[in-house]
């Protein structure tokens, strides 16, 4: 890969970075801008456009993205320089909501530095500009000094190569560390950004944003040179060449760069990019597809096939490399077949680097079934359902640059998409990632980047940091991997990942930049305490009452250690219990904890961890589910459910002999639920059953056929004492039994035997939606006589545990989903989209929401340190 696009964006954030500490701003009128910017040197890397306001000061006012890039250090000096430059009294008048101007230039052979364009919003007499300066003597050393007679000021508070040289040159301000960017300033033999690029970057501004940014495609080959020490790779060579400009103006969010404008494309003869400008963007799905070990790819998407064609064969006319590509096809058979080929080929490809170096593509396919009786006649099979090319660059000729590294590639095939990689080995490996799901969609990075930016495109490059960083640190000279490796200063491995998308509009191009940051204030980024813990815990975190004043938390970790912890992170006390805890804890109104363990005992504790009279007490079977607790003739009850019978008992302890002479036929499922009058069980049976408030069977509800229930049953309060039982068995098909009516049975979907099933109101109060996770997915269905599906989210692994629900302000519940696979936690909405903050790395087993009285929104989740981590959503 020899990535160098990232060092593209880094460079674009640098820039950035420099101007929001030195200067705010909202863009106004542009037209005054013309005069200070046919002043920048010919060589300017990229110029910036803001304001200097308080206003624009407050939007950028602890913008993380900058400090992390511009390094935390710089950038507080500049923030000095600002205050005691800009913001001085003397000066301020005459720069206060000015536009300025920021460009980069290249400085030497290993650096770049900055030039400041400070247009003047009110003339500076010549007998005040000493007074001014004199008044900055009071933070600086200042001294000044003539260049072609031109009065160079330098202003220096005591820092290393902290010197600012200012020259007031046509009624604007200069600004620079490096003295010899003023000299070019007032020389007559410097070059100038043409009056072309510089009346598109006044164009392209816009007056809305906080920050406008200009970039003249002729400087992407010295961008290079300076931030490459090797040569460009497959993806950045796409780009060269390609003359141009390009205007971007900030889309602000706290955690990321947004970019988008437009680019103007010039000189396109010869260069692959610019093939697709005639395009219309389309929606992009391939990177479905790529594995979880990505580092960089590049999906295009066509929408016109002839004018690509036509447009490709002019490309390879050009390069003159259309007789020997054809010069190996030795008959008309030939040629008819390969013709059939790039008609069996669809209008998405896409290429990817993997952090060994491998590559691969991927192509749409348009016919499956043509390309099937292909096979035989321009493949070699090699087994394993892997083929080869017969014939050399077929691909590169079909679709251009994308393809040319696979000259004789081998292919497979999976769903309708054609993967090829220059070795079969590649392939194989793809094909147990594939099978696995091991796919980039399911890593926290790509799903922070999916929530940002969209897939309707015709060229999306991106690259993931993480998987990148050995490419990124390879292809940087030794003084910028020293910044990269600072995690100190800087913050640049903090980025999730960098994206390019270009779409084409009339001949040029729509464009965008995404950078996704890492921010420290993003939900599981910082935490606000940590627990260590000896294993993992085996119990989600529960909150309960402590006092009048304090609530606490509660979980159990493997060695079966109950750990007490209170809000602010401190440990309260912890007690080793007989066995793990089943299904749930509970706190009654006197604050005691009841639980059941799988070694066959019941607990009953107060806060302090001290048993309650009567208690721990043995349960003659092993429970199965949490424990019920009613109200029976005015006395409470703890109710625990087995396998095949029901166990009572009072507060104090002590067994009762209630549900102890019924036979129940199958094993029970789930918890009891108490509906009206009656206490209701469902079992494997494929039967309901109700009890009275003696403990005997009333009445049975069986399902018509053979039928067997897998998930804990559900109630649904019709009214006027009227109930049903919801239940769904291993055929997929769902149950709503009534005392009077027949049941109702609807099967909205099939999923797999071991789907979970739980309802719960998570879209209306009024009744209980249904919500199954089957595999990969969740579906959340609201069910009636009828079932409707409201919604349904697709994961890249399968969920093996079951959801979790907490409260919401709107009093009902989220849904929460932890995919131990992916390592990642999701939070959804009542109508299936993603709580903001959403996915955050962590284990199953969590708690969302306040966790004590008046507190803030947490998430309490596990790590694979053994850790439980309180982090605070900031939404």
């Amino acid at each position: 890969m020899r990535n160098t696009i990232i060092v593209t964006a880094i460079l674009f954030i640098a820039v950035i970075g420099a101007s929001i500490y030195y200067f705010g701003d909202l863009n106004k009128d542009h037209k005054e801008a013309t005069k200070p910017l046919q002043y920048l040197p010919e060589n300017t890397l990229l110029v910036l456009s803001i304001r200097n306001d308080e206003i624009t000061d407050n939007i950028f006012k602890d913008f993380e993205v900058f400090d992390a890039i511009l390094g935390f250090s710089e950038a507080e000096r500049l923030a000095e320089f600002k205050k005691k430059l800009l913001r001085n009294d003397a000066l301020k008048p005459y720069v206060l909501d000015a536009e300025i101007y920021i460009s980069f230039h290249p400085y030497r052979k290993k650096s770049v530095e900055a030039l400041f364009t400070i247009p003047n919003t009110e003339k500076i007499a010549a007998d005040e500009l000493p007074v001014i300066i004199q008044q900055m003597e009071k933070e600086y050393e200042v001294q000044v000094q003539d260049t072609l007679n031109q009065q160079i000021y330098s202003f220096n508070n005591g820092h290393v190569d902290s010197t600012l040289y200012v020259i007031y040159y046509e009624n604007i301000l200069f600004a620079s560390y490096a003295k010899p960017l003023l000299a070019a300033i007032v020389s007559k033999e410097t070059k100038h950004l043409s009056e072309q690029q510089v009346d598109y970057f006044i164009k392209n501004s816009s007056r809305n944003t906080p920050l406008s940014i200009f970039f003249p495609h002729q400087q992407l080959p010295t961008a290079l040179e300076h931030f490459q020490r090797t040569s460009s790779g497959s993806f950045i060579k796409q780009f060269e060449e390609l003359k141009g400009q390009s205007a971007w103006n900030i889309n602000f969010k706290q955690d990321a760069l947004m970019l988008t404008g437009e680019s103007e494309v010039e000189n396109t003869q010869g260069n692959y990019i610019a093939l697709f400008r005639h395009q219309r963007k389309k929606t992009q799905y391939l990177h479905n597809f790529f594995p979880s070990s990505t580092a960089v790819y590049m999906e295009y998407s066509i929408s016109d096939r002839r004018q690509f064609t036509d447009d490709i064969s002019n490309l390879l006319k050009f390069r003159k490399e259309n007789d020997r590509i054809y010069k190996q096809l030795t008959s008309q058979q030939d040629t008819t077949v390969i013709y059939k080929l790039q008609k069996a080929l669809g209008l998405e490809f896409a290429l990817i680097e993997q952090p060994n170096q491998t590559n691969m593509g991927y192509i749409s396919l348009e016919d499956p079934q043509s390309w099937n009786h292909l096979k035989s006649e321009l493949f070699e099979d090699t087994g394993d359902s892997i083929y080869r090319f017969k014939h050399s660059n077929l691909l590169y000729t079909f679709y251009g640059d994308a393809f040319k590294i696979f000259p004789r590639p081998y292919v497979t095939q999976v769903a309708n998409v054609l993967v090829v990689a220059n070795s079969s080995t590649t392939l194989r490996e793809y094909q147990k990632d594939w099978k696995n799901k091991n796919l980039l969609t399911g890593t926290l990075g790509f799903k922070s980047f999916e929530k940002l930016q969209g897939n309707e495109a015709n060229i999306t490059l991106f690259v993931h940091t993480k998987n990148a960083n050995s490419k990124i640190l390879n292809s940087l000279p030794q003084h910028y991997q020293q910044n990269f490796r600072n995690r100190d200063n800087f913050g640049y491995q903090d980025f999730y990942s960098w994206s390019v998308q270009l779409s084409g509009n009339n001949g040029n191009f729509l464009s965008r930049i995404y950078g996704i940051y890492k921010s420290k204030t993003a939900l599981g980024a910082t935490s606000e305490w940590i627990y260590p813990l000896e294993n993992r815990a085996i119990t989600r975190p529960y909150i309960f009452e402590h006092s009048d004043t304090s609530q606490f938390i509660l979980l159990q970790e493997l060695d079966h250690t109950l750990h007490a912890i209170a809000p602010s992170g401190a440990k309260i006390w912890s007690s080793v219990f007989s066995g793990r805890v089943v299904g749930d804890l509970l706190q009654i109104a006197d604050r005691s904890i009841i639980l059941v363990t799988d070694r066959n005992r019941l607990y009953r504790f107060d806060t302090s961890g001290k048993p309650m009279k009567g208690f721990s007490t043995g349960v003659p079977e092993e429970p199965i589910a949490t424990p019920t607790i009613a109200s029976v003739n005015g006395q409470s009850l703890i109710m625990v459910p087995t396998k095949k019978k029901i166990y009572t008992y009072n507060m104090e302890g002590s067994r009762l002999d209630l549900f102890q002479d019924e036979s129940i036929a199958g094993e029970i499922n789930g918890s009891i639920q108490v509906v009206g009058e009656y206490f209701a069980i469902g079992t494997t049976y494929g039967r309901i059953y109700l009890f009275d408030k003696q403990g005997r069977i009333t009445k049975h509800i069986d399902a018509p056929g053979n039928v067997v229930f897998r998930n804990p049953i559900g109630t649904l309060d019709e009214g006027n004492t009227e109930f049903s039982i919801l239940a769904t068995d291993t055929a997929s098909n769902i149950y709503k039994f009534s005392l009077a009516k027949a049941p109702v049975i609807t099967r909205p979907d099939k999923w797999n035997a071991k789907f979970y099933a739980d309802f719960v109101n998570v879209a209306s109060s009024n009744a209980p939606e249904m919500v199954v996770v089957d595999g990969s997915r969740i579906h959340v269905y609201a069910i009636n006589d009828t079932s409707k599906l409201l919604f349904e989210y697709n994961f890249t692994k399968d969920i093996s545990d079951r959801p979790q629900y907490f409260g919401s302000a709107t009093g009902l519940a989220l849904i929460g989903i932890a995919s131990k696979s992916t390592n990642l936690i999701y939070l959804l909405n009542a109508d299936g989209s993603i709580v903001n903050g959403f996915p955050v790395e962590g284990q199953p087993l969590f708690y969302y929401g306040k966790i004590n009285y008046n507190s803030d929104t947490f998430l309490l989740c596990m790590r694979r340190d053994h850790k439980l981590y309180a982090f605070r959503h900031q939404k």
